[in-house]
């Protein structure tokens, strides 16, 4: 159903990962995790207009509570009147509302694609998006505009020890599809990875986020 969102999306992950498996070896965890990474830099910057518009319009939105508060307690008896005149502050001043969640609503779907896309290289699992696949199948099957050996490359590649698309709560049944692809990982291995990682990236989002305002 999503399909005009997962192969462009799975379509950029692959020229990234062509330019680093030039260098670093298709295998290569680094070149992999590196795809993802600028995969997520593409895709914000193809959004970076309407971000630059949603940081504006926030804080069009604070320099304008002043008087929205003063036309609310102005008008708290008549609802009507209220918003006449919210619209007329809002055109007075190019002020769109929509343009604060507009962005938003754009990335949404892509990054589900993002997830949808890193989670199809093992669909060994069961659940929404999984096809319970052997894992010899899902070996050899594509994963949209990726090869079944760029399946297994990706299967194959470690970041420090754990692969990139294993996660602490992965039932045992689903590690064992890497057992052909440098081995099965323990969970240790991945919490060893994955936890810092998640410590990294909530402080990055943190960062951009006060650089942004």
């Amino acid at each position: 159903m999503l399909d005009f969102i997962y192969y462009p999306v799975s379509a950029i992950l692959w020229f990234w990962h062509q330019a680093f498996g030039y260098v670093l070896g298709k295998n290569s965890g680094f070149a992999w995790a590196l795809a993802v990474v600028f995969l997520v830099f593409t895709l914000r910057l193809v959004l970076y207009k309407p971000f630059v518009k949603q940081v504006r319009t926030t804080r069009q939105m604070q320099e304008l509570q002043p008087q929205i508060k003063e036309l609310q307690k102005k008008y708290k008896n008549d609802r009507q009147e209220m918003t006449v005149q919210m619209q007329k502050l809002q055109k007075e001043h190019g002020f769109n509302p929509l343009m604060g969640c507009l962005p938003v609503l754009l990335q949404v779907p892509v990054f589900l694609g993002l997830f949808h896309v890193l989670r199809s290289f093992n669909r060994t699992g069961h659940g929404i998006g999984q096809l319970g696949m052997t894992p010899y199948d899902n070996a050899h099957t594509p994963n949209y505009i990726f090869s079944a050996a760029d399946v297994q490359s990706f299967l194959s590649a470690r970041l420090f020890g754990a692969p990139l698309s294993a996660y602490i709560t992965e039932p045992a049944t689903v590690l064992q599809s890497f057992a052909d692809y440098g081995g099965v990982p323990t969970k240790l291995s991945i919490a060893l990875v994955s936890i810092p990682l998640m410590v990294i990236a909530g402080v990055a989002t943190h960062m951009n986020a006060r650089a942004s305002v």
